[in-house]
């Protein structure tokens, strides 16, 4: 059994078959964890739906911020943009039964040995908070009332944390952290810079380099300006294969990286 971390996809189908045959995955025996952004920007995100669902278990998932769109979208509670790819999916007869599933998918996912999310995990509060929240927000997009709280999550407020936030503030809160965060500005969550971190105005600071309590690494996508960084703390997965870079599989057994290359030649938007 192997277990392997595969970065942002966003509708790389054919990319995302190809790692996989690179990593000889092997349903019955490996585990791959996708770290979100399966959809949007790429042709092919009804395809990567499918075939995540269709492997799942041996395929899981964490959402991204680009597939809690497609969900609010599906819902009723946003409209498609002009840059999203995402008619293929909403107009698929198996879409309610796509989507169902994919908004059952958690934030976060615990392992033995790290955390796995899209965008990070937020270090001004304890691990053990973001569990909790990570799992309260899951509850709610599981949940009956779904639609009511895809419509909640829109805003970038709160930017810091407090005990005393009501449910909606709380979800909106751990969606933000888990989904689009990059920059704190004095430990706040600032959504405006999304470039190269050696360009990035003081007093802001990536989230990855505030202490924090988390004893295990965590593994995430989200920042494909950020790149592939892969040490013992952290491992950024998203290496911009929808903007012509390529598409990372990390094996959390033995740290060795596989990539495949793009098949897209286009320019990066910071999305």
């Amino acid at each position: 059994m192997a277990r392997y971390a595969i970065g942002d996809i966003q509708g790389c189908y054919s990319e995302l078959r190809s790692l996989l045959s690179l990593i000889q995955f092997n349903p019955d025996s490996d585990k791959v964890y996708l770290v979100g952004d399966l959809v949007n920007r790429g042709l092919q995100s009804l395809e990567v739906l499918r075939l995540a669902k269709s492997f799942y278990p041996a395929i899981e998932v964490v959402l991204g911020n680009h597939d809690l769109h497609l969900l609010a979208c599906w819902a009723g509670v946003s409209s498609v943009k002009e840059l999203d790819t995402l008619d293929s999916i909403l107009n698929a007869a198996d879409v309610d039964d796509l989507l169902h599933w994919l908004r059952k998918q958690p934030l976060m996912i615990e392992l033995m040995d790290c955390y796995i999310c899209h965008a990070g995990i937020n270090p001004t509060i304890s691990m053990d908070e973001s569990l909790r929240i990570a799992e309260s927000c899951n509850e709610k997009l599981s949940s009956d009332q779904f639609h009511q709280w895809l419509q909640i999550m829109y805003g970038n407020t709160p930017a810091t944390w407090d005990a005393g936030l009501t449910a909606e503030s709380e979800f909106r809160f751990g969606v933000n952290s888990f989904t689009r965060m990059r920059m704190l500005d004095r430990l706040a969550l600032e959504f405006k810079f999304k470039g190269d971190i050696a360009n990035s105005p003081g007093p802001l600071i990536p989230w990855y380099m505030v202490e924090s309590d988390a004893a295990k690494r965590i593994v995430f996508g989200h920042w494909s300006t950020l790149g592939l960084m892969v040490n013992q703390q952290f491992a950024s997965l998203d290496t911009g294969c929808i903007w012509g870079g390529q598409l990372t599989a990390l094996c959390l057994d033995d740290g060795h990286l596989y990539q495949v290359p793009s098949e897209h030649d286009c320019q990066c938007i910071f999305e």
